[in-house]
């Protein structure tokens, strides 16, 4: 093998390695925007849950049925698991982000309010 047939071949091989990098950046990238999507929908998802259950109390007083017994809200501990999974939880653009491993003040203080 003479030395132009290595050196095309490690061109190739350092052009392979940077093509599959680019994919591995992409990739991430697209992966950090669905679950800020997914975490997005849940809190969203949980938020009509909470509309709906109201929505159903306020008819059966209308109704003269006895309200159900209430249930402690999930919200603060459904905010304080998604904080522990490394998301933002405070008010802003930032609500939903990924956090990077950082702790928030804001976040924080969401959770002892």
């Amino acid at each position: 093998m003479n030395r132009s047939d290595i050196f095309e071949k490690l061109a190739n091989l350092e052009s392979n390695i940077n093509q599959i990098n680019t994919d591995m950046v992409n990739l991430k990238k697209l992966t950090v925007e669905l679950i800020e999507e997914n975490v997005a929908l849940q809190i969203e998802n949980e938020n009509l849950k909470t509309l709906i259950d109201k929505e159903e109390q306020s008819k059966n007083v209308e109704q003269g049925k006895k309200p159900p017994v209430k249930q402690p809200l999930r919200s603060k501990d459904n905010l304080a698991m998604l904080y522990k999974e490394g998301f933002h939880i405070c008010n802003g653009e930032l609500f939903g982000k990924h956090r990077k491993g950082d702790d928030c003040l804001f976040c924080l203080e969401v959770l002892t309010e």
